[in-house]
């Protein structure tokens, strides 16, 4: 599991090493759930990290459900997100 410096909680995402761009060590897409906002519950966030387990994430779409925010998800992630854990075609890690 992977932990969002927000406080939001992951439900799906896909992490790549970042090193090749000049970005931070980790890179990737996530889409979390905000228990705060009744109206955009689900939102589909660009991220970053150092270390791979607490991420920063910046660059969101928030939506009413979850079926708009998994579409959004495969779009940005380029992959068919699973509720629950990695999108990794690697394997069930992240980092």
């Amino acid at each position: 599991m992977i932990r969002l410096s927000n406080g939001a909680q992951p439900l799906v995402w896909h992490v790549t090493h970042g090193e090749e761009d000049g970005l931070r060590s980790f890179v990737g897409r996530v889409l979390a759930y905000l228990s705060h906002n009744e109206l955009h519950p689900y939102v589909v966030w660009s991220m970053a990290s150092d270390d791979g387990k607490v991420w920063d994430c910046e660059s969101g779409d928030y939506c009413r459900d979850i079926v708009e925010a998994e579409q959004i998800f495969a779009n940005r992630a380029r992959t068919v997100p699973r509720r629950g854990g990695v999108t990794n075609k690697q394997g069930d890690s992240n980092g």
